[in-house]
């Protein structure tokens, strides 16, 4: 049996939501988006306690609502219940699927209800046909089925009661045809909503900002009770010895029953108390009789209270022991059961036997104290477990989610709303999402794992950009900081993966930007993802480059890197086998067609690009044509370096050689007051800031 979906409604800043927990789902997000309230819902609608506090309702004039949908129930799930339970279960269960509500109204108590097909008409509802035979005997039972259900009445029994009459008609109901019934709220069978826990998966919940303390209590109501029980249950069968001296001890202390009779073999001394006190009792009410009953211990009891001491040169009792060490012993303990599941799975399930109660795990923030390379061995562990139960982690470390271990990523991300904010999901399923597990390992290479973890993504191209960037523009304005404002910059390594990145993130609800060096607006426009509705004005743009380009003789002039990287592309060495096939038609027949020179300019078309940057580098006219259509691009979020690269951009007295990080350092040392940030890029028109500012003002402006 699994969880595969849980629906939240109204429940904390959760106003409604879905998630799909898989064997193994990651929740990632800025703090207070809601990953714990995440957690939270799953373990409250599995729990199902009695009551909600009026706080945890999002508007607390309607209910929360937690709707389960649970599958791969088998049959060995249901043996968990008692056979008359099971039988009644069995009713809403569907094809091995199972879906409750559970339903807290504002201060009242919890209710939960199942979907089922419900005839459309009314007069077929249990109610109406209660209400149809009330209080009717004899032959007025089957005149009352034959005048309300006229379409049943030629297979209609002569001697109906009500309780047969009933039977009949819901018999007959269920044979109705598909359409006349619709899925509704319906309320589970009698007396099973309690003993429905044993049949729904167990949440064990190890929360992250708790105190410690209280979670080291061996009680079975904590995570750290419950994970000693797991681990000690596998004790039980073979105690059985231990179990007949409980049963011994309870009849030495009370009266039993054997065989089914009343037995009284209890210690001497036992009775004897009973009678003094039943005595006394009875000078003042002489009717009175004194039943003494001494609950005997439980081997499952017993074991719940152990208890661990550490000794790491101080031997106390974990509770009183630092939180790293609290945290350790907690997943220790996790590892330790992961081993013990693994034995019993490799000893096989016996036939005819209840499957164990499931467990989901939930884990807030499982790296917590915890030195990378014990959250990698957690995580390892964590893996291991959700072969057989599902594991659900949130996280702010990247360690704790990779594709072919976490089943699924899940960005919870908080949007605001009225009145107040609410949390928003983003699910990427890599078990099923090829193409997004490959960006996802390409993404994590270039070390842009924090980018999962921000609110808004800054794709640039350059070695060192992240640097220089965040240095000028928090020299420019103080609130332009990149990291307290959670706005991570990723490097994509290319201008062809601009939009590989910008698919990526969007999935994830990840708000994207890009900075790019100029050539990318000629060769490589395609990956920025900017709208068709611009394209007209780059068009025009181009034209009026171009026209300036003839009317100033501006040359291509390639630079060795650039052909070096041209040549490499698979369009370019088609182009020159095209090429190659012209020369020699030429040579063969000695006629130079159309095609022949349309194929040999093949070879050169790029460098009319490399023209264009040139002439807006160097050449003012053609620098102004190209200005509306940077501003209009930014204004969808993609900030084009006029100037070229990054590069172009810093102080005239930074070094020209070196390495690219060692450069990016010491033009960030030049940069030093708002007038040295200003001076680096010049305005782009009449009455304008510098063009880094405003390049700046667009990656912080708050959509």
């Amino acid at each position: 049996m699994k969880l595969d979906k849980i629906s939240i409604a109204n429940f904390k800043g959760l106003r409604t939501a879905e998630f799909d927990p898989t064997s193994f789902s990651c929740l990632v997000g800025e703090n207070n988006a809601g990953k714990s309230t995440i957690l939270q819902a799953v373990s409250i609608a599995l729990n199902r306690p009695n009551q909600l506090m009026l706080d945890v309702f999002y508007d607390p004039t309607i209910p929360v609502e937690f709707t389960l949908q649970l599958s791969e129930i088998s049959p060995a799930d249901l043996l968990r219940l008692v056979e008359d339970h099971r039988a009644r279960i069995v009713e809403i269960v569907n094809d091995g699927c199972l879906t409750l509500l559970v339903r807290y109204r504002p201060s009242d108590k919890v209710e939960v209800v199942t979907f089922r097909p419900v005839p459309i008409e009314q007069k077929y509802h249990a109610a109406s046909i209660a209400d149809n035979l009330k209080g009717l005997r004899g032959a007025a039972v089957r005149e009352a089925v034959i005048v309300n259900y006229p379409e049943f009445g030629a297979d209609c029994p002569e001697d109906l009661n009500i309780t047969t009459a009933k039977g009949f008609l819901t018999e007959k109901i269920l044979a109705l045809p598909d359409e006349q019934f619709v899925i509704a709220e319906a309320p589970l069978p009698s007396g099973i909503s309690s003993s429905i826990s044993n049949l729904l998966p167990e949440p064990i919940y190890i929360p992250a900002v708790r105190n410690l303390s209280d979670e080291m209590k061996t009680s079975q109501s904590t995570s750290f009770g419950r994970l000693i029980g797991l681990l000690l249950e596998d004790l039980a069968p073979d105690l059985n010895d231990i179990d007949e001296s409980f049963r011994q001890l309870n009849r030495l202390l009370n009266r039993v029953t054997e065989d089914g009779d009343y037995v009284d073999a209890r210690h001497e001394k036992v009775r004897d108390m009973e009678v003094l006190v039943q005595g006394f009792l009875q000078e003042h009410f002489s009717n009175a009789n004194v039943e003494l009953n001494i609950p005997p211990p439980e081997l499952k009891a017993i074991l719940s209270t152990a208890q661990i001491y550490v000794d790491d040169g101080s031997r106390d009792l974990i509770e009183n022991k630092g939180d790293g060490i609290k945290r350790s012993l907690t997943f220790a303990l996790l590892r330790a059961y992961v081993d013990q599941l693994e034995e019993r799975r490799n000893a096989g399930d016996q036939e005819d036997a209840p499957a164990p109660r499931p467990i989901i795990f939930l884990f807030e923030e499982p790296e917590l104290y915890l030195h990378p390379r014990s959250q990698r061995i957690l995580f390892d562990a964590l893996g291991r477990i959700s072969d057989a139960y599902q594991v659900v982690v949130t996280t702010h470390s990247p360690i704790f989610f990779a594709p072919g271990v976490t089943a699924s990523f899940v960005r919870v991300e908080k949007v605001n709303a009225e009145p107040k904010p609410v949390g928003v999901l983003y699910p990427v399923n890599f078990g099923l999402d090829a193409a997004s597990a490959e960006t996802f390992k390409m993404a994590r290479f270039e070390n842009s794992d924090a980018a999962f973890f921000s609110r808004r993504v800054v794709l640039f191209e350059g070695e060192s950009d992240d640097a220089f960037c965040k240095h000028v523009a928090k020299v420019m304005n103080p609130d332009w900081d990149f990291d307290e404002k959670n706005i991570a910059l990723v490097r994509v390594s290319g201008k062809g993966n601009f939009s590989r990145f910008r698919r990526f993130f969007d999935s994830f609800g990840i708000d994207v930007k890009i900075v790019a060096d100029l050539d990318a607006y000629f060769d490589g426009y395609q990956h920025l993802g900017v709208n068709a509705e611009v394209n007209q004005v780059r068009n025009d743009a181009i034209q009026l480059i171009d026209a300036r380009i003839l009317a100033a003789d501006i040359k291509a002039e390639p630079a060795t890197r650039q052909i070096r990287d041209h040549i490499q592309r698979n369009t370019w060495r088609a182009r020159y086998d095209a090429a190659k096939g012209a020369v020699r038609s030429v040579q063969n027949d000695g006629v130079v067609t159309d095609d022949i020179l349309t194929a040999l300019d093949g070879l050169f078309t790029w460098e009319s690009d490399i023209a264009r940057v040139k002439a807006c580098r160097e050449d003012q006219t053609a620098r102004q044509a190209l200005v509306p259509a940077l501003d209009v691009i930014r204004e969808h979020g993609v900030c084009v370096l006029s100037k070229g690269a990054i590069e172009d951009y810093y102080p005239a007295e930074a070094p020209t050689t070196g390495s690219k990080p060692g450069r990016a350092i010491s033009a960030c040392a030049l940069v030093t007051n708002l007038e040295s940030a200003r001076a680096l890029s010049t305005p782009l028109g009449d009455g304008r800031v510098s063009e880094l500012q405003e390049i700046f003002a667009e990656l912080f402006r708050e959509n």
